[in-house]
């Protein structure tokens, strides 16, 4: 699917179930994603269960930038934080290496 269909299809959600229940649905999306995260760490868990609940947050987050209209924001962020990581990960490594 390409973006213009997906963003009319994030669109068209917001505006039928609207912004309240959207934010809702994105809460319960993350908290079925922990709930199999957590079954796979005590081996109960199924990749293919994680692979849907992660999916279904992706839709429901990208849904949320929407709202806000703060996808440029959360692109600078990740760039922010990322590079912050790979600072932070690299200074520990060194650190190990000595």
């Amino acid at each position: 699917m390409d973006k213009e269909q997906e963003n009319k299809i994030y669109n068209d959600a917001i505006e039928f179930f609207g912004v309240t229940s959207q934010k809702i649905m994105v809460i319960e999306e993350m908290s079925e994603l922990t709930k199999e995260l957590c079954k796979e760490l005590r081996n109960r868990g199924d990749v293919e269960h994680i692979a849907e609940e992660l999916a279904d947050v992706e839709i429901t987050l990208a849904q949320i930038k929407k709202i806000y209209n703060i996808h440029h924001k959360v692109e600078e962020q990740k760039d922010y934080k990322l590079k912050r990581f790979l600072h932070n990960m690299t200074e520990l490594k060194r650190q190990t290496d000595q």
